[in-house]
């Protein structure tokens, strides 16, 4: 990739000619969006083929894993 302005000669051997592209803030925003959409649709495509017990009874566990999880951080755990 040549990023040199159009006036730079082509035998000039630049620093910034091989320089590795950084990720903004912005890009790596859209990134993590577009990466948890993604899982989010491989989530709810599984929970859509998994037989409505199972369903019902993975949600049960996972809901009840969050309101311990925000029980203890309301009631401040103490230990650590």
């Amino acid at each position: 990739m040549n990023t040199c302005d159009s006036n730079c000669s082509p035998n000039n051997n630049h620093s910034h000619a091989n320089r590795i592209p950084t990720v903004t803030s912005r890009e790596a925003q859209m990134l993590f969006i577009v990466a948890a959409l993604a899982l989010m649709g491989v989530l709810l495509g599984a929970a859509a083929h998994t037989p409505l017990p199972l369903f019902l009874a993975a949600a049960g566990v996972i809901g009840a894993w969050l309101l311990i999880f925000f029980i203890r951080e309301r009631t401040g755990h103490k230990g650590s």
